[in-house]
């Protein structure tokens, strides 16, 4: 299979189990979208993907398992956006997004060629006009979109993103989704923890619906698995779903 199996993941901080038997595969080109209320453990299943965190079973990118992979060759495969990153030095955007070649690069220094690279990514995610900025001076949604172009000059098969859209406005919410979409369509398989059940909708091929402790309620196409009864079970809502146009729409029942 091209693209990436998690098998049965399983993770406990001490004798609280926080992921219990996550299954799921993705192909290059799709999105799934990792659903649940805060507290669930989307975090933590992203990390354990990432290998930030060792959990039982075992990832595949390509049948490679992760687990046989050094820090330098599993960067070279899959990119990372945290949730949160607070810029702590007045660096370059430009200079941000070509730290993101370190796994490539080893000990030597960027040359043109990666500069280049760096160039193309922020193009690729629609802030090219911010390459000589300072990055402390960034918007909450640019700050998002430079570490999006500092995770794609890894050149990575998958991308990890943990809630990409969270203290975004609406307007940048969109904006980050349809960079997503387009960069899933370029054969990224992109894996992305998210709030919102109507912005998974909008964008992703699957999804992964978790509940408290880790439990998988499920996994699959969206229009098959966020249906009203799985809401309920996950956050404890009424809703309705509408459809219109090919998409359809959750709405809670007050």
């Amino acid at each position: 299979m091209s693209g990436i199996e998690a098998i049965e993941l399983c993770f406990s901080y001490g004798n609280t189990m926080i992921i219990r038997q996550a299954t799921f595969e993705l192909q290059d080109g799709e999105i799934l979208s990792i659903l649940g209320p805060n507290g669930c453990g989307k975090t933590t299943l992203l990390k354990c993907i990432n290998m930030l965190l060792k959990p039982e079973g075992k990832v595949l990118v390509d049948t490679i398992d992760l687990r046989t992979l050094n820090a330098r060759d599993l960067a070279m495969l899959m990119g990372y956006v945290p949730q949160m990153h607070s810029p702590g030095f007045p660096y370059k955007v430009i200079d941000v997004v070509v730290s993101g070649r370190t796994p490539r690069l080893g000990f030597s220094v960027p040359s043109e060629k990666d500069y280049e690279i760096a160039g193309n990514a922020l193009n690729r995610v629609g802030v090219s006009h911010l390459a000589d900025k300072f990055y402390t001076q960034l918007s909450g949604g640019e700050l998002k979109l430079v570490l999006i172009a500092r995770a794609l000059v890894q050149e990575p098969k998958v991308l990890l993103l943990d809630e990409p859209t969270s203290h975004l406005d609406f307007k940048n919410r969109i904006i980050v989704l349809k960079i997503l979409r387009e960069i899933a369509d370029d054969g990224i398989a992109v894996i992305m923890s998210e709030h919102d059940p109507n912005l998974a909708s909008l964008v992703s091929d699957k999804v992964l619906l978790m509940r408290s402790k880790g439990d998988i309620i499920g996994y699959g196409n969206p229009k098959e698995i966020l249906t009203p009864d799985n809401i309920v079970k996950v956050y404890g809502l009424n809703i309705e779903i509408f459809e219109r146009g090919g998409s359809r729409y959750i709405f809670p029942i007050f």
